[in-house]
């Protein structure tokens, strides 16, 4: 066959698998032979994805398809992402792709190299070019193109919208890639037929990955592959790592092979059972118990600040105000205090927070300052932080009713701690690694934690036993 017809026959056989990513790899590869083999072609798991995305294209559905898939290490899934972004690039005319990974690292040296190993083994590899940052159709590098992006807060820009008819967008090792880059892709997605696909270890149990499974399972197709189930993996090798982890439910087993998140990561403060089951517990007895607000003024970006209710064992649903001065913060505390007559207000004081409580002083308000950074009562913390979130923890661990808040929820997960090498004290993590490592700060978790203070009265004992519920029953 010359190679006018082989080209012709490439062609074809592109437009033929417009729709269908599976039949597209499983031909467009010589399978068994040369470096493949041991390969016998793409895994249950590639079929099962690859037959949804079909399913998609082919359907009436419009918007955009979200894939996320959990997996041990070694069930091919950076393969899998390769095999999408060539079989995008080759069957659809002036796509638009877009990759990233949790590092620099990762995409350059592992997510994107793939791309290179599977582009120099396809049959039509002659149709395009890679580079370390781009991956190009020759004569077309400025329409048809697909882009290696690394990721910062600072250049999420890159993200955003496109009116673009064909678009894909890849996270590699999705799990730690920030939330500012999740919403500012799904704010991206606006044409028709795209598809938006997640792959990672789940190795934590807060931010948007953990969601896609959990808080927004309804809005993904969700995958949790298991390591020892991939052609890919040494079963041996995989057998003895779950013997050395200590069996199938430890945490390690769980993220490194099972392709499932952990029941609690080693340092988080608050466990995510606790925080689930305080969703459906039913506080009884509180309407005869003082009320005390903690209000967290905001200092990064366009976070907001936060009032946060709390009385007996109940907890109310935060009142977010928006951005404004601090002024007009003040004046929203004011009228929270009047409309809710508190026994006590914890206000916290640190950097612009002081203008707030020079200011209700000065409208007469009683209320405390609280700076987060002080001595703490007890000596087992470093802090007052930490002192009020350890606080916090086990008052969410006793037994309480938190309202149905999906950000508070991840704020409280999002909280970790630590102790100091020299004098063992507990700490908590810092607001601004919070923010740089999840692209939010915590302020929800820090106005409840500011409720805890200093004590109230002795009365608010009494609200566990008004309380018959346990987190046991």
């Amino acid at each position: 066959m010359n190679r006018e017809s082989i080209e012709n026959m490439l062609k074809d056989r592109c437009v033929l698998f417009r729709n269908d990513p599976g039949a597209f790899t499983r031909w467009m590869y010589d399978w068994r032979m040369g470096e493949l083999t041991g390969w016998k072609g793409p895994d249950w798991w590639h079929d099962e994805v690859f037959l949804k995305i079909k399913t998609y294209l082919e359907g009436p559905e419009t918007k955009p398809l979200k894939i996320a898939i959990a997996s041990g290490h070694g069930a091919a899934k950076t393969a899998f992402i390769a095999w999408l972004v060539y079989w995008f690039m080759s069957c659809r005319a002036n796509p638009q792709v877009t990759a990233t990974a949790n590092t620099e690292t990762q995409l350059t040296t592992k997510t994107w190299r793939e791309l290179a190993k599977w582009h120099k083994l396809a049959h039509n590899c002659d149709w395009f070019e890679w580079t370390a940052t781009s991956f190009y159709r020759k004569g077309h590098q400025a329409t048809w193109k697909a882009n290696a992006i690394p990721w910062s807060e600072n250049n999420s820009d890159a993200f955003a919208g496109t009116h673009e008819q064909s678009v894909l967008i890849v996270f590699d090792e999705a799990s730690n890639i920030a939330d500012i880059i999740w919403e500012v892709t799904e704010n991206a997605l606006t044409t028709k037929k795209n598809i938006w696909v997640v792959c990672g270890n789940g190795t934590r149990n807060v931010g948007r990955f953990y969601d896609c499974f959990h808080d927004n399972k309804g809005r993904w197709l969700t995958w949790n592959i298991d390591s020892r189930t991939s052609q890919a993996a040494n079963r041996a090798y995989v057998d003895s790592l779950v013997e050395q982890y200590g069996g199938e439910d430890t945490d390690q087993t769980r993220t490194r092979i099972r392709g499932l998140f952990p029941r609690t990561s080693s340092h988080q403060l608050i466990s995510t059972e606790a925080i689930t089951k305080a969703r459906d517990f039913e506080a009884q007895g509180y309407e005869y118990l003082p009320i005390v607000l903690g209000v967290d003024i905001a200092r990064f970006g366009e976070n907001s600040s936060v009032i946060t209710k709390r009385q007996g064992r109940k907890v109310f649903a935060p009142l977010v105000l928006p951005k404004m001065d601090l002024m007009m913060t003040a004046h929203h505390v004011a009228e929270a205090i009047k409309a809710e007559r508190p026994m006590q207000v914890f206000i916290d004081g640190c950097g612009i927070g002081a203008g707030v409580v020079d200011r209700l002083r000065q409208l007469n308000f009683s209320i405390v300052e609280v700076n987060a950074a002080n001595e703490s009562y007890n000596p087992r913390f470093l802090n007052k932080r930490a002192e009020m979130c350890w606080e916090m923890k086990e008052f969410i661990e006793g037994g309480c009713e938190l309202p149905r808040d999906g950000l508070l929820e991840r704020e409280l997960r999002s909280l970790n701690y630590d102790l100091t090498k020299k004098t063992g004290r507990i700490l908590i993590e810092s607001k601004e690694n919070i923010y740089m490592d999840h692209g939010f700060s915590p302020d929800r978790a820090d106005s409840l934690a500011l409720t805890f203070a200093y004590p109230i009265s002795d009365d608010e004992e009494m609200s566990a036993e008004l309380n018959p519920q346990t987190f046991e029953d």
